[in-house]
């Protein structure tokens, strides 16, 4: 992950949430006829991104899968890396589907909705008016008999939950941040046939060497609050760049 955009493939979260094209507000008003119909290719619309948020709940999951990394070393957030510089996410297939072997991050399954903070303290589910799934007549409607619909209120509910995550992992990623154990580090292979190294991605990560340094005391404060786990987790990840560069070269084959 080379080049300024590479370094934090989630620089278009600043000031807009990333891959919402068009978002706002669901309302009766303006999105009564609306409603969502499954695609045929539902991960379409991330077949080129190589870096998707992650919450640190996830984290366990995802790390059998992607290497997780992390977006940048003042504001970070995790991601599950999906493809190498210069490709796109090679864990969807020529039909549009994610690998069924494989985590989906929560992020995507969200999309196209998410969670808004008003100004009066109260949060509105926000619609991705572009969303390839947002349509006239759909299957799923968004409202019924002027109701927000049974689907429109499990997706709250879901969303909801997941903000509540990302807020937690917010603040996980603040604690990175002051104990200083986040590094710039590259990711290596092995020229097959020779001992020759070449850099196969930039990143910013986690030095287990400076975790391992810290004070004992707070070592245990961040075992106690759960945040320990996650962080080793994260460094075990690397593990998967290998398999990654693996599917890279055979998508390019």
């Amino acid at each position: 992950m080379t080049e300024e955009n590479q370094k934090n493939p989630l620089a278009a979260m600043t000031g807009q949430k990333f891959l919402y094209q068009q978002p706002e507000v669901l309302t009766l008003e303006d999105h009564g006829s609306l409603g969502i119909t499954p695609n045929e290719r539902p991960f379409d619309f991330v077949k080129d991104e190589r870096a998707i948020p992650l919450t640190m709940v996830e984290i366990s999951s995802a790390q059998r899968h992607y290497p997780i990394i992390f977006s940048n070393l003042e504001d970070p957030v995790p991601m599950a890396v999906l493809g190498l510089p210069g490709g796109g996410n090679v864990f969807i297939d020529e039909q549009g589907q994610w690998d069924p072997l494989c985590y989906v991050p929560s992020y995507l399954r969200c999309y196209p909705f998410a969670l808004a903070s008003q100004g009066n303290g109260s949060r509105a589910l926000v619609l991705d008016r572009a969303g390839p799934t947002v349509t006239e007549e759909a299957r799923f409607p968004f409202f019924v008999d002027s109701q927000p619909s049974a689907e429109v209120k499990a997706i709250m509910q879901f969303v909801g939950e997941y903000e509540e995550e990302r807020k937690r992992t917010a603040e996980f990623s603040r604690l990175l941040v002051k104990h200083k154990v986040l590094d710039k580090m590259q990711a290596n292979y092995n020229v097959e046939g020779s001992n020759e190294q070449q850099v196969l991605a930039h990143y910013v990560g986690i030095n287990l060497q400076k975790l391992n340094a810290l004070d004992p005391e707070v070592v245990l404060e961040l075992h106690s609050n759960g945040w320990l786990a996650p962080m080793y987790l994260m460094h075990y990840s690397m593990q998967c760049w290998r398999p990654l560069r693996l599917r890279a070269d055979a998508r390019n084959a």
